[in-house]
C-alpha cells in the first residue's frame, strides 16, 4: 500500500511541476501576443534560385496566407519567356493547387522541380513533407528553414516542448555552421525560442535576422508588428523604424 501511495505522490508531484511549467510558458507567450509574426514564412528564402533572371519591377506580388509581406523576389518583369514560371511561383506562395501537368513546359531543372513539388505539398500534408525533409541532411538553407518551421508549427504538443526546441536549435546551429549567417535560420531559431516563451532569446535572434538580411522588409515588419518588442527592446524597434523611413 505504501508503495502505491509513494508512487501516487511522486506522480502527482511530477504532474504538478510539468503543469506549473506549462502554465509559465503559456503566460510568457500570452504576454508576447503569442509571437504571431514568427509563424510567417520567408518566401524570398524558399524561392531562392527558382525565380527567372529578370529585371526588378514595381509590380504587385502575392501575399502569403501565413502572413507577412509579399516576397520581393517575385517583383520581376514578366515576359513570354518567364511568365509561366512567375505565375507558378505566385501560386505556390498563395497556396494554389499545383498538378504535375502544371510543371510541364517550365524551365526548372530536376532538383528545382523536386523543390517546387515540396513547396506545393507542405501545406496540404505537412507531416509527410516534414518526414521527407528529415530523411537526410538539408541541401540548402531553404530546406533547413522549412524543415524546422514545419516541426515547430505542426509537431509541438504539451509533452514534447523541451525536446522539440532542443532538437530544433541543435539542427539550426548545425545549419548555421554549414551555410553561414543566414537570416532565415536566425528567424526560425527565434521561432524555436518562442515555443517555450524565451523572450530574450527571441529578441536576440530577431535582431540577428534583421542585421544579416541587410534590413530586408520581411524581417523589419516581423519586428515592428510584434507590439511587446517596443517595451522589451526599444532600441531594436527604433532602429527598424529608422530604416523603414529611409
Amino acid at each position: 500500500m505504501s508503495l502505491f501511495l509513494t508512487g501516487g505522490v511522486a506522480l502527482a508531484y511530477a504532474a504538478g511541476v510539468v503543469g506549473l511549467h506549462r502554465y509559465t510558458v503559456h503566460r510568457r507567450r500570452v504576454s508576447a501576443q503569442h509571437f504571431a509574426t514568427l509563424r510567417w514564412l520567408d518566401w524570398d528564402t524558399l524561392l531562392f534560385g527558382l525565380v527567372p533572371d529578370a529585371p526588378r519591377a514595381e509590380v504587385p506580388a502575392p501575399a502569403p496566407p501565413e502572413g507577412g509581406p509579399p516576397p520581393l523576389v517575385l517583383q520581376r518583369e514578366a515576359s513570354e519567356a518567364n511568365r509561366g514560371e512567375l505565375e507558378l511561383l505566385s501560386r505556390l506562395v498563395t497556396g494554389g493547387a499545383l498538378s504535375p501537368e502544371t510543371l510541364q513546359g517550365t524551365r526548372f531543372s530536376g532538383g528545382e522541380q523536386r523543390w517546387v513539388e515540396v513547396l506545393a505539398t507542405f501545406r496540404g500534408d505537412p507531416r509527410a513533407t516534414l518526414e521527407r525533409l528529415q530523411a537526410g541532411p538539408a541541401n540548402s538553407v531553404a530546406e533547413a528553414y522549412l524543415r524546422e518551421w514545419l516541426a515547430l508549427t505542426h509537431t509541438a504538443t504539451p509533452f514534447n516542448l523541451e525536446l522539440l526546441v532542443f532538437g530544433s536549435k541543435r539542427r539550426v546551429n548545425e545549419a548555421l555552421g554549414r551555410f553561414g549567417d543566414h537570416p532565415a535560420l536566425y528567424f526560425v531559431r527565434a521561432h524555436a525560442s518562442a515555443v517555450l516563451g524565451f523572450t530574450g532569446a527571441v529578441l536576440d535572434d530577431l535582431a540577428r535576422a534583421v542585421y544579416f538580411s541587410r534590413e530586408a522588409p520581411f524581417y523589419l515588419q516581423a519586428v515592428l508588428q510584434l507590439p511587446f518588442i517596443e517595451e522589451a527592446r526599444p532600441a531594436l524597434v527604433r532602429a527598424c523604424r529608422e530604416v523603414r523611413a529611409r
